[in-house]
């Protein structure tokens, strides 16, 4: 079966496509045939009447592959808001049907899968099964895809209750955490929080860092893929809910 893992986050803005990124050119460089996926993605810009997917486009071109935009971004929302609510103001359902089938054309085309989700687990993707006040979260993606989770988490201030939280939230769901990546998504403040925080999480938090990734002005699909950042690959593909 195709191995894989779920990128989360601690929030929304706090790096999980960059982090997909650096995992995904981690694993190209030992010479795996990785696939990667945004299965929903919201505040596509409109192009001659196409919604394009800005991270979905970003992960394919970092990770070199030919497939259609369909398959990595099946699901698009111009409005840069939850699922939940953009397919409410949009008049157009979240198809998680279509996710699941790109997922499954992809993941029988590459060893290992890079899912990168929407914002943090409990982000609200539809309603479920239809039903006023229940929704069907990000976690629940993850879950039924059978993937473990990477929470990319902030250094700052803050943080420690952020993945902490986000860390007990997939613990409950009985979902497995492969790792935590440390992302410096804006420039270092110099804080003492900052200094310190990074390892106050590996000591409090019950599954190891795999990687920190520092502030990076340039975030291009070469500059990533030369980086190099160190990311403990082998754990992540050892990850096995």
């Amino acid at each position: 079966m195709t191995k894989g893992i779920f990128v989360t986050g601690t929030d929304t803005g706090v790096g999980k496509t960059v982090a997909s990124a650096v995992i995904v050119a981690a694993l190209m460089r030992q010479r795996i045939r990785v696939g990667a996926m945004k299965p929903i993605e919201t505040g596509c810009e409109k192009r001659d009447g196409i919604l394009v997917p800005a991270d979905g486009s970003f992960l394919r071109s970092v990770s070199n592959m030919d497939d259609s935009l369909d398959l990595i971004t099946p699901v698009r929302y111009e409005l840069p808001l939850a699922p939940y609510v953009a397919e409410s103001e949009e008049n157009r359902e979240v198809d998680l049907g279509r996710v699941f089938e790109a997922y499954k054309v992809l993941s029988s085309r590459y060893d290992f899968m890079v899912v990168e989700g929407v914002g943090g687990a409990m982000v609200p993707l539809t309603k479920k099964d239809g039903s006023p006040g229940r929704a069907y979260l990000v976690a629940d993606l993850m879950a039924d895809l059978g993937l473990q989770a990477v929470v990319v988490a902030r250094p700052a201030l803050g943080t420690i209750n952020h993945t902490l939280l986000t860390l007990s939230y997939l613990f409950d769901k009985g979902i497995g955490v492969a790792g935590i990546i440390i992302s410096f998504s804006k420039p270092p403040d110099g804080t003492i929080a900052e200094s310190t925080n990074p390892r106050a999480l590996a000591e409090l938090c019950r599954v190891p860092i795999v990687g920190t990734i520092p502030y990076m002005r340039d975030i291009s699909a070469g500059a990533i893929q030369n980086a190099a950042i160190d990311i403990d690959t082998q754990r992540l593909m050892a990850a096995d809910r």
